[in-house]
């Protein structure tokens, strides 16, 4: 079980989360232009060199990582057909349910992630209502948000599992 690969799910999503912080980084560009002429709208970002090369660097670090994370998925579903993963399931692959100890564990982890979201978005919203925040700070705190959720979980799973010599 110490070897599961949906134990390391939530390291990949914050992977994936920290790479679109840094896209969205790069991408807050503060020379944007919309052109609209003869019914066709353009969107266009003026990327400086350094923000140009973060946005290059990131976009081949997310994709190099997404197919690692493909070929993992890929060779955790050929190696356990009974509890495979699909990339586009609405339910979330962390639930480990495969006994009652397992249920548990993975209740205790997702009740704690609730109440975290239920604190932090809110706290959120109020933040970027009341405070005149620029829109990366949103995206950030967005981004944090998803981040937290996904450590939270991680901790709470892996602490389980810490003395497991598998």
């Amino acid at each position: 079980m110490k070897n599961d690969f949906r134990l390391t799910y939530p390291l990949w999503m914050m992977a994936f989360i920290i790479m679109l912080g840094v896209l969205a980084f790069g991408l807050n560009s503060p020379i944007t232009e919309f052109v609209n002429t003869h019914n066709e709208t353009s969107f266009t970002i003026k990327l400086e060199a350094l923000e140009g090369f973060i946005v290059l660097c990131t976009i081949i670090l997310y994709f190099t990582l997404l197919a690692i994370f493909l070929v993992r998925l890929n060779k955790h579903n050929k190696e356990n057909p009974a509890q495979k993963i699909s990339p586009f399931a609405i339910r979330p692959p962390e639930y480990l349910e495969q006994d009652e100890g397992m249920t548990f564990i993975t209740r205790k982890a997702v009740q704690k992630v609730y109440s975290f979201i239920t604190f932090a978005l809110p706290f959120l919203a109020t933040f970027a209502i009341v405070l005149p925040v620029p829109r990366l700070l949103i995206i950030y705190g967005i981004l944090a948000i998803a981040f937290g959720q996904y450590w939270i979980y991680y901790t709470e799973v892996r602490k389980h599992f810490k003395g497991e010599t598998e």
